[in-house]
Order: C-alpha cells, then sequence, then structure tokens
C-alpha cells in the first residue's frame, strides 16, 4: 500500500476526478479529505467512498469554496485538526465558464473570464500557498495540481474558450515556477493535464456526436475518451514517493492530443 499512514487533501473529491482519486488513495491506504461546495453532496461522497472501500477507511470531508480564502483556511484548520499533518494536496476542482459566457476571445464576456479565473486560478493559489505553509513546517510533501491540455496547446473549433485555455496555462506555469523555488523544502509540485474525459462537466462535449466524431483526430488512441481513474492513476504515482525524483512536470493524460 503506497500511501499508507499518509495524508491526503482532494479538493473537489466529489466527482469525477476527484472522486476517483480520492478513492485510489484509499485503496492505497491513506487517509483522505474530501473536499465540495456542496454540504450534502460532500457528506454523499464520503458514503459512497466507504462503500467502495472500507466502512473504516479514514476519510473526512470537508464542504466549502476553494476560492474563498475564509473557506480554503477552514479546511486546512479541519485537516490538521484531523490528522496532524498533510502530506499530499490534489487540486481537481475547477469550472467550464461556457455558461457564463466564456468562449473565443473576441466574444468573451468579462463575467465569463471572471468567474473562470476565480474558481480556476485564485483556488489552486490559495489551496497551494496553505499546503505550502504545512508541508516547509514538515521540510516533505507533494502537491498535484489538475489543469488540462488547453492549457498546452492552441486548438480550432469545438473547443474554443480562452479563458479556460488561460486559466489553465496559469496554473501550469504556477506549478512549474513554485517547483523549482520549493525544492529546497523537499517539496514536489506537478501537474497533469487531462485531454477530454467522461466526467460529469464533459457531458456537454461527450454527448455532441460532431465532436465524438472530432475526438477520433485530436485523441487518436481508442477509444478516444478518457476516464477519470486514468488521471487518478497518474495522480497517485505523481504524488507517491515512486516518482521521488519528479518535480515540475506537467503530464498529458489526453490519448495523444498533445503529441500531434
Amino acid at each position: 500500500m503506497t500511501m499508507k499512514n499518509k495524508v491526503v487533501l482532494v479538493i473537489g473529491g466529489t466527482s469525477g476526478i476527484g472522486f476517483e482519486t480520492a478513492r485510489t488513495f484509499i485503496e492505497e491506504g491513506a487517509s483522505v479529505v474530501i473536499v465540495g461546495r456542496q454540504e450534502e453532496k460532500t457528506a454523499a461522497a464520503k458514503e459512497q467512498l466507504h462503500a467502495q472501500t472500507s466502512p473504516t477507511a479514514n476519510i473526512l470531508s470537508v464542504h466549502g469554496d476553494a476560492s474563498d480564502s475564509a473557506d480554503v483556511n477552514l479546511i486546512f484548520e479541519k485537516t490538521l485538526e484531523a490528522f496532524g499533518r498533510l502530506d499530499v494536496l490534489v487540486h481537481v476542482a475547477g469550472i467550464s465558464g461556457r455558461r457564463f459566457g466564456d468562449g473565443p476571445l473576441d466574444e468573451c464576456k468579462e463575467e465569463g473570464w471572471d468567474v473562470v479565473m476565480n474558481s480556476n486560478v485564485k483556488s489552486v493559489f490559495l489551496t497551494n500557498k496553505q499546503a505550502l505553509n504545512v508541508m516547509k513546517s514538515q521540510k516533505s510533501g507533494s502537491i498535484v495540481n489538475v489543469s488540462s491540455v488547453l492549457g498546452l496547446l492552441g486548438t480550432q473549433d469545438h473547443f474554443c474558450t480562452h479563458g479556460y485555455a488561460a486559466s489553465r496555462g496559469a496554473v501550469i506555469s504556477m506549478t512549474r515556477s513554485a517547483a523549482v523555488y520549493y525544492a529546497k523544502d523537499n517539496i514536489r509540485l506537478n501537474v497533469v493535464c487531462p485531454g477530454l474525459l467522461d466526467t460529469p462537466m464533459s457531458q456537454r462535449a461527450i454527448n455532441d456526436s460532431v465532436i465524438q466524431d472530432a475526438l477520433t483526430f485530436y485523441q487518436p488512441l481508442a477509444p478516444h475518451v478518457g476516464y477519470p481513474d486514468d488521471v487518478a492513476q497518474a495522480i497517485l504515482f505523481l504524488a507517491s514517493d515512486q516518482s521521488k525524483f519528479i518535480t515540475g512536470i506537467a503530464l498529458p493524460i489526453d490519448g495523444g492530443w498533445s503529441a500531434q
């Protein structure tokens, strides 16, 4: 069990990549804190994790908004109160801003830009900052942030939400820069960049027949759509001692999208 006696905090752990990541870490022996914005949904995710893993697994559920500094402070206070340390932070939480007016740059609404930056960049800044303060005192720790292949490269048609792309690129740049700076403290920071996955956030694209056809080009590796477990396994590797000499990487998990 590669994560036995480790404490893992998963921001956005109630569904999709976050839920699968939490389940993976629990199965590897970790004590896991899952964070979601809605209290009932977060509590339900905890019950589901117990059902899928073990009724005696060490799971703490905390609800809060990761883009609110007061909520983030409370999340970390409860984590340390329950477990006394933090070995791994996984920040998954993020949104697509399409419904708020994100889109091609000349059409992107100011509200769409602001909402995406607040949810996808400020939240990562706040959680990473808190985790680093804890990990510096321990002289150890691993942070894995979730970005997107759209933060690595441009694309035509289908995926033109330029506020979202900018937010995901910001996460990559911040993670890589911090990885160099905090290496002296024995803290590793890495980022994973998924392509299109079958998750709740991606259902609009997943159910679009035109995008389904386009995926045979974008993600040539069959079955052309990824799954949360594909990302969870990569996060587990980057968080564990199996990758102890890896820091500052942006790892595409995209079925070949970024290789073209």
